[in-house]
């Protein structure tokens, strides 16, 4: 299944630029606006999931893909979650595109290029 809200794959590559050396994960909710769950707080997260209509298959799934992404680079879950129980989970990484990907291999490269 597609990205349901293809307007923000912007905000979240922005976000997983920023947040790509932790670990957690990239939350949608009914605001429509992106923000990130650090691993301390999911716990907390997956007890309101709970709580919701088919919250309990959501907190499952989310579990099995932290635990599929951990070590995986900047990709991260992410979870579209609304008021009524559907949802959408997905892995999101870092898109190539982005000036400080670019920057850093870049430095990576002169860096390199030093030791030689």
């Amino acid at each position: 299944m597609a990205f349901p809200l293809p307007t923000l794959l912007p905000t979240i590559e922005e976000l997983l630029q920023e947040v790509q050396w932790l670990d957690g994960l990239i939350l949608v909710t009914d605001s429509a606006r992106a923000s990130f769950v650090s691993f301390s707080q999911v716990d907390p997260l997956l007890r309101r999931l709970r709580m919701r209509p088919r919250g309990h298959d959501v907190a499952e799934k989310l579990c099995m893909s932290l635990l599929e992404s951990h070590g995986k680079g900047g990709a991260k879950p992410v979870l579209v979650f609304q008021g009524d129980g559907s949802f959408w989970l997905g892995l999101i990484g870092p898109g190539g595109s982005s000036p400080h990907r670019h920057h850093a291999i870049a430095h990576l490269h002169r860096c390199l290029e030093l030791e030689r």
